[in-house]
């Protein structure tokens, strides 16, 4: 890496680095490191292991000013979110008027996509797994910070883990509370439309148990996938309930379901003993993210109640909100000044609902297109990659004071 790199560079770099969340994401945090230059930068990092024994890393890093002009009031806070009356110790974290957040892990790639990790740029745009979502953003950030203004302001950089598989390091710097900021900024794919609502995303499963006989004698078995169709249709008609509670500001708008695996059964002869089936929500932002949980959980008692014979279990499996934020404040109107871009609301998943809890006025924001991310035609205008950087460096000098 050379200081002067450009932006498209440093994402072709980024890009090169695999980064699927079943791997460790240490080689993109040490590469980041690089650009936080330790005499203007203090950065702490968070490691922990994923439910597979993998090492997974968050940072957090803040111009080392805040730790030299004894401001530890305003600058600090501890690790409990308690104000602290002195110099920051180690394990102190920043309390910032804007930090900017993007996640680190990227989703799978096909064996025969070369592409993928040996990116290229082609008709002004770069292609390869995250050059979108959201290693595009990342290199953003990362040529952003080589400015000496920008590393003179009230301004975190956060980089998180394993976003693609549930949040999972955005809700570790939320339960740990790592981090206190007025404004937040989270990179994703957005075309530089500021995001002020997002739905959230929630997963669960239905199982479905019956007898598995000879299917010449079915009446002495009992069929679970045909229960599960029974069931399918009621969870549909759910979904039907929740199109009635309307949020325009989305496309649709509503909460929307899908049921988008089923398994079961052993052969064509036999009557199957057991069905699974995934049943997928997007909760609008304003509505209690469980309710739909509730309600397939009050489908099944009320069908068990009319046939006992019915055994079946739902079990919830991640449940995150969506997120809002007004329109009328500061950051949405710097972005959309700077981005000559209006507000809108997305339909996809983020982690901005976690910044959200910690406090911060939260934007979605970041280059390219979500149409593209995850599929074999990801890609990012380089156009966007260098506007992307021009409006960061100046939301911070109007945001990070």
């Amino acid at each position: 890496m050379s200081r002067s790199s450009s932006v498209t560079e440093i994402l072709l770099d980024l890009i090169a680095i695999p980064s699927v969340s079943s791997a460790s994401n240490r080689a993109v945090i040490d590469y980041a490191r690089q650009w936080l230059t330790p005499n203007q930068w203090a950065t702490r990092t968070f490691p922990y292991a994923d439910r597979n024994g993998i090492e997974k890393i968050n940072l957090v890093a803040a111009p080392r000013r805040l730790l030299q002009h004894g401001l530890p009031d305003e600058a600090f806070a501890s690790p409990m979110g308690s104000s602290v009356g002195r110099r920051s110790r180690e394990d102190d974290v920043p309390s910032v008027e804007l930090a900017l957040v993007c996640h680190t892990d990227t989703v799978p790639y096909p064996d025969n996509w070369p592409e993928a990790v040996h990116p290229k740029v082609m008709n002004g745009r770069v292609y390869g797994r995250g050059a979108c979502d959201v290693k595009g953003f990342l290199a953003c950030i990362l040529a952003a910070v080589g400015d000496p203004e920008v590393s003179e302001q009230s301004l975190a950089v956060v980089l998180t883990a394993d976003e693609e598989i549930g949040c999972v390091g955005a809700k570790r710097l939320l339960g740990e509370k790592r981090l206190s900021a007025r404004n937040a900024v989270v990179g994703e794919p957005t075309q530089l439309h500021p995001v002020v609502a997002g739905k959230g995303y929630a997963l669960g499963e239905v199982v479905v148990r019956g007898k598995a006989v000879h299917s010449a004698f079915p009446q002495t078995g009992r069929s679970a996938i045909l229960d599960a169709a029974t069931l399918i249709d009621s969870i549909r008609k759910i979904g039907l309930r929740a199109a009635t509670e309307r949020h325009e500001r989305f496309d649709p708008p509503f909460t929307t379901l899908n049921i988008g695996t089923i398994s079961g059964g052993t052969a064509k002869n036999i009557v199957p003993a057991e069905c699974r089936f995934l049943v997928e929500w997007r909760p609008v932002p304003g509505q209690n993210e469980r309710w739909i949980a509730d309600l397939i959980r009050e489908e099944l008692a009320r069908a068990q109640g009319e046939d006992p014979g019915l055994q079946a279990t739902f079990e919830p499996i991640r449940i995150d909100p969506g997120f809002e934020t007004d329109r009328q404040s500061k950051l949405v109107g710097e972005l959309e000044r700077l981005s000559r871009n209006a507000a809108v609301a997305v339909a996809f998943g983020t982690e901005a609902p976690y910044l959200k809890k910690l406090g911060a006025e939260t934007v979605v924001f970041g280059p390219g297109d979500m149409k593209t991310a995850h599929s074999e035609e990801e890609n990012v205008p380089v156009e966007e990659l260098e506007r992307c950087v021009e409006i960061l460096k100046e939301l911070v000098k109007r945001i990070g004071v």
